[in-house]
């Protein structure tokens, strides 16, 4: 079906989604045969596809690999000479895929064996280690990012000053600017700062003296209590 689809749709072939009732070991034979095609697979996962090489498909654990990485603008480049991202996927996960185009399509890379597999590309360590690092650090800083053993509005006050000032927790105190310490019930008069960072102290206290007022006044509408006004001037 795929080899008669191929001319009249230049070398596009698509295949309907696939029905509740069909098995995976179906499945994966279906993929297995088209090895080294491009596709494009939509998992159960909401709002989740993959496009890419599909680098290998195996019956015993009815997982298939799938290299995303692009094609190489140099026609006569092939996916083994570039770093590549493999993901692999169950096929019980997998709700419909779709071959954008079959192995055959072009000529067959230096790469490719008799049955159709592909080399592994090497793999860059220096750029694995340099993500896995960044990745540390993205979890580290989230971690000092959230209070521990403080309330929901206390959070919620520091979430706000993080959107002006630098900020973090320490235990339960907060920690702004690295130099002003806001202590529980972290109110104007909870901040502390050293003698000579008086301006910053100041600084922080009118940052904090705003940000609870526009929290107090949203609680007061989410509630439907008016959050009381001075009155003005001339009536």
């Amino acid at each position: 079906m795929a080899e008669n689809k191929r001319g009249s749709t230049a070398g596009k072939v698509a295949t309907p989604k696939i029905a509740p009732q069909l098995a995976m070991q179906e499945l994966d034979a279906a993929l297995a045969k088209a090895i080294g095609a491009r596709v494009k697979i939509t998992t159960t996962i909401p709002n989740h596809t993959l496009q890419g090489t599909l680098f290998a498909a195996c019956p015993i654990t009815n997982l298939i690999v799938l290299n995303t990485t692009p094609p190489p603008p140099n026609p006569s480049s092939t996916l083994a000479s570039q770093p590549c991202e493999y993901h692999t996927i169950h096929i019980s996960k997998i709700q419909s895929y779709q071959i954008q185009s079959l192995p055959n399509d072009s000529p067959r890379s230096d790469s490719a064996g008799e049955n159709g597999l592909f080399s592994m590309a090497k793999l860059d360590f220096k750029a694995l280690k340099s993500r896995e690092q960044a990745t540390i650090r993205k979890i580290k800083e989230r971690d000092t990012m959230k209070g521990k053993g403080v309330s929901k509005e206390a959070q919620e006050i520091f979430d706000a000053m993080a959107r002006t000032l630098p900020a973090r927790w320490h235990e339960t105190s907060m920690i702004i600017n690295d130099v002003v310490r806001i202590d529980s019930p972290y109110r104007v008069e909870d901040c502390k700062a050293p003698q000579e960072q008086a301006h910053a102290l100041e600084r922080v206290k009118k940052v904090l003296d705003n940000e609870r007022r526009k929290i107090g006044e949203k609680a007061g509408r989410a509630s439907g209590v008016a959050t009381p006004v001075g009155m003005r001037k001339g009536g």
